[in-house]
């Protein structure tokens, strides 16, 4: 059994992308000229042809912004900002560009001749209203701009860049930090989770918690993803934290207790929730940096160096 159903939100993300050209969804703010009637239909046909689709309905599909982005041709583009929420199940955020009529996805449209996105400002715009909450404040530092750091604690670039922003106190107010394990990364879900725990039950080593999952925790090696070597590497990683942590036995009296007390639980949801906000606002590995409103995708110290002055 999988501790976080990583496969299944891919999957099902995946499948909303793909056929994002189908969709529609009951939307509270959309712009003169986009249909969401022919959006809506679109959507619930394509995605009911889908294997191992969802039974889904309008209302479970939401808008929360469709706003022109661009002209192409004799199209109008529009920037579409929601949210899939079946009820029980995780919500999961979108970001897609359509035709007007709703019936045609358009993934980008790059003007050779500049060599850019012309959909570009559009999407980042719809995404900076993402920022604001998003994650959770780890450190504050005594500068200006806020940090996102959006970060798999087993991705060596990750850790890299988390030392470099340890010395950059002083450049931003604060520090915060959303969690997105990779599936190649084993066990990194469960230290996720650990630090989602640490926020809510014990704030005041949640930076503890954090240095120690970035800096000192080892990271399990295991031959293959069978399910019994997956059991094995959670276990590992929570009784490493245990061991560092001993007010995690409030959790379980050993990493295998405590493995079965996040499956399921609200920390676990909470990384659940990052990962498919991430997804949301376009962001399919680590680390991605948020400095203000500035996007920096991997480690660059020097692009940092400049935004964190």
């Amino acid at each position: 059994m999988r501790f976080l159903p990583r496969s299944i939100l891919i999957l099902a993300l995946a499948a909303v992308t793909v056929l994002a050209a189908q969709a529609a969804f009951a939307a509270s703010a959309i712009a003169p000229g986009f249909d969401a009637d022919a959006f809506r239909k679109n959507f619930v046909a394509g995605l009911a042809s889908h294997p191992n689709a969802p039974a889904l309905t309008s209302a479970d599909v939401h808008v929360d912004a469709a706003e022109k982005a661009a002209s192409f041709g004799n199209m109008d583009i529009y920037v579409i900002k929601g949210e899939l929420a079946p009820a029980g199940a995780q919500g999961q955020p979108f970001v897609m560009f359509v035709s007007a009529d709703g019936k045609f996805y358009v993934s980008d449209i790059v003007d050779l001749s500049a060599g850019k996105s012309i959909l570009k400002d559009a999407r980042e715009r719809v995404n900076s209203a993402d920022l604001k909450g998003y994650g959770h404040t780890v450190f504050k530092g005594t500068g200006k701009p806020v940090v996102v750091f959006v970060s798999d604690p087993f991705c060596p670039y990750c850790r890299q860049a988390f030392t470099y922003m340890m010395n950059k106190g002083a450049a931003y107010s604060d520090f915060r930090l959303a969690h997105f394990p990779l599936p190649s990364h084993t066990g990194a879900d469960i230290a996720c989770a650990l630090m989602v725990w640490a926020a809510e039950k014990d704030p005041r080593h949640l930076a503890d918690f954090v240095r120690f999952a970035y800096t000192d925790l080892p990271q399990p090696k295991i031959a293959d993803k069978s399910e019994q070597n997956l059991e094995k590497a959670w276990v590992e990683v929570a009784g490493s934290f245990l061991k560092r942590f001993p007010q995690l036995s409030a959790l379980g009296k050993d990493g295998k207790a405590i493995v079965s007390a996040l499956n399921g639980s609200p920390y676990a949801k909470a990384v659940s929730a990052d990962i498919a906000k991430a997804a949301g606002m376009d962001i399919n590995g680590t680390p991605i940096i948020f400095v203000g409103d500035e996007k920096v995708v991997g480690f660059d110290p020097q692009r940092l160096d400049s935004l964190l002055k």
